[in-house]
């Protein structure tokens, strides 16, 4: 059966459809990046924001136009979507044949075999009883070969209010370790030179006695040149578990930790479980032991409530903390989460203006630490050839340096000859703008 699988969403849902590719494959379905020569159709979904849910509206409704074409083809709505907002799917979604919840996709093989025999498929799918991690050990990757995500745990037990995860990928369930790390060794067999751990809430991974930090060294221990973190929650951060991480070579001093907000009433009515000051203390220690970590967040503005007061309180926290990297979203009200009952609504005009003028001062900062890198000389990691004909044509390759995430932060476009994708090189930063770096190798 041919297939063609489209993702939508973020490097967790990019993994499940790694494994769903692998485990298609084994069961003998042959992949094609064309949907007009598929039997099945696949949307792998994600559902965390109001315009995730519309992007995924629109491509089902574009596979399903080519669906139409041929009476036997099949329509798959998996991943997040599914479980987010499973009450209103059927009615919204009649062209769909199956919708997978996240977590189920090992059930993909007998679906497939069903409709071989011309059999009945239930149209919605329960999720009980499936392994949600099946297929991760010998993943198809879909990034660069030369770079991995590897996931160590699904689901959240926080209680974020504006945050739907819990409902749609339940409490978080931590991933064998030794399956971890048969995987890390895998993918450095195949020539991965960097691995990105991925989690909903990363640091408070906990498995057969082993903790995070353990975890952290047993990766580090395979060989792998580059290990990433990614979703560190700020309440579970400490210096000392920065020191404990940091401790290895291999690891990026790089920390992904989403503050959300900065005011302490915003930060209460959120139900995150710290305050401004914690958080200012929190990174300055970890600067202070670590004065070359990168550390990058994520804010959300116009949520409920929010004063001008409170907006302020915000931008004077950016202006103070200067994150390297800070991702700025606009509040988006989730069904079924408790902030979607708070009072206090703001107009999305005013959020508008506040989600602009929050990214006028970000990238006033981005462009002021960027210009501050020129004469640097980094460790840079070639991700792709760099097809610019414009007046910097001569930066024939794109790379990173141990600061900037594959596919979320700027990138370093590199001037030199001999390179090839995927190895290590030396780069003398020699421009910037307010994300991308420009640099030749030395």
């Amino acid at each position: 059966m041919n297939t063609y699988i489209t993702t939508l969403g973020c490097p967790k849902n990019l993994v499940d459809t790694e494994a769903c590719v692998s485990i298609l494959r084994n069961a003998g379905c042959t992949l094609t990046e064309n949907p007009n020569k598929a039997d099945l159709l696949i949307v792998s979904a994600c559902s965390f924001l109001g315009m995730a849910w519309q992007e995924t509206l629109e491509e089902v409704q574009r596979l399903a136009e080519i669906k139409v074409r041929v009476a036997s083809r099949k329509l798959v709505l998996m991943g997040c979507l599914p479980t987010h907002r499973k009450e209103s799917l059927r009615d919204t979604l009649p062209m769909v044949d199956v919708f997978l919840p996240n977590g189920a996709h090992a059930q993909l093989p007998s679906i497939v075999d069903a409709w071989r025999r011309d059999r009945v498929v239930q149209q919605v799918t329960p999720p009980a009883g499936n392994d949600r991690f099946a297929g991760f050990e010998d993943r198809v990757l879909l990034t660069p070969r030369h770079t991995a995500y590897v996931k160590i745990a699904e689901g959240c037990s926080r209680r974020c209010s504006f945050c739907a995860i819990p409902q749609i990928r339940g409490k978080m369930v931590s991933r064998d370790p030794a399956s971890i790390v048969r995987e890390v060794c895998r993918l450095r067999e195949r020539g991965v030179r960097e691995i990105s751990l991925l989690a909903q809430d990363t640091t408070s991974y906990r498995a057969q006695g082993l903790r995070f930090p353990d975890l952290v060294s047993q990766i580090a221990a395979t060989g792998i040149d580059w290990l990433r973190i990614f979703y560190v929650h700020p309440g579970s951060l400490t210096t000392d578990l920065a020191r404990r991480i940091f401790e290895h070579p291999e690891v990026c001093r790089y920390l992904e930790a989403p503050v959300q907000h900065a005011s302490n009433r915003i930060l209460r009515r959120m139900q995150r479980p710290y305050t401004r000051d914690y958080l200012e203390k929190l990174f300055s220690g970890i600067r202070v032991e670590f004065p070359d970590v990168r550390i990058r967040s994520e804010v959300i503005v116009g949520f409920p409530g929010e004063s001008e007061d409170d907006f302020c309180e915000l931008k004077s926290f950016v202006e103070s903390v200067e994150f390297s990297s800070l991702g700025i979203f606009a509040y988006s009200s989730e069904p079924n989460t408790r902030a979607a009952s708070l009072d206090g609504a703001l107009p999305e005009s005013l959020i508008a203006e506040r989600v602009a003028e929050l990214t006028d001062l970000r990238n006033s900062i981005a462009f002021g630490l960027r210009d501050a890198e020129r004469g640097n000389r980094y460790r840079i990691l070639v991700d792709r050839e760099h097809l610019d004909e414009g007046a910097h044509a001569e930066h024939r390759f794109a790379g990173r340096h141990y600061g900037q995430a594959f596919d979320v932060d700027g990138e370093v476009m590199l001037k030199g000859h001999d390179v090839q994708v995927g190895q290590f090189v030396t780069a003398r930063i020699t421009e910037a703008d307010v994300f991308d770096l420009r640099g030749e190798i030395v």
